[in-house]
């Protein structure tokens, strides 16, 4: 499994508008993106009615359960769960080996419409992804290692300076 690239500011202002444009396109509630593992990486929408850290744990780990049970059926391309409640729908998406996009809504709103609308989302929060493990292929966060309550430290990294000009007196 590839870990999950370390962020810029720019990737984070990137996700957070991708997340906030999915919101007000679909009317969902909330959505959340969080690291394979459980961690909560960034979420937009509404405070839902619950921890957001802990939804994101139970989420991921919800996922990877109704994924091993497909597996088990020889399905070995599961991509989404869809939660129904009598007053809220959780969809959990497969953005890829590190990452899955959570999504509340409340009944009122179709499931395969938050699906549907949700899929430009997943791609986009997918090539961010791609395009971060690619500036920095070995640069990669263990969030184990870290501060549970508050892994979002890590995206707050300032981009660095760019080098100075070959024979610059700084080069």
């Amino acid at each position: 499994m590839k870990g999950f690239p370390e962020l810029t500011t720019h990737d984070v202002e990137l996700l957070d508008g991708l997340l906030k444009d999915f919101v007000a396109r679909s009317g969902v509630l909330a959505a959340l993106v969080v690291e394979r593992a459980g961690y909560l990486i960034h979420r937009a929408g509404k405070e839902l009615p619950c921890d957001p850290r802990e939804f994101a744990s139970l989420a991921s780990n919800a996922f990877s359960a109704a994924q091993e049970m497909s597996r088990r059926l020889q399905e070995n391309f599961f991509t989404q769960l869809h939660v129904s409640g009598t007053g809220y729908h959780t969809l959990i998406l497969h953005v890829d080996e590190t990452c899955l996009l959570v999504v509340v809504s409340d009944t009122q709103l179709s499931p395969q419409l938050v699906a549907d609308r949700a899929l430009t989302t997943v791609i986009n929060l997918h090539e961010r992804l791609v395009t971060a493990r690619h500036r920095a292929p070995h640069a990669t966060v263990d969030f184990a290692d870290a501060d549970a309550e508050n892994v979002t430290k890590f995206f707050r990294r300032i981009e660095p300076p760019p080098d100075p000009p070959a024979g610059s007196p700084q080069a």
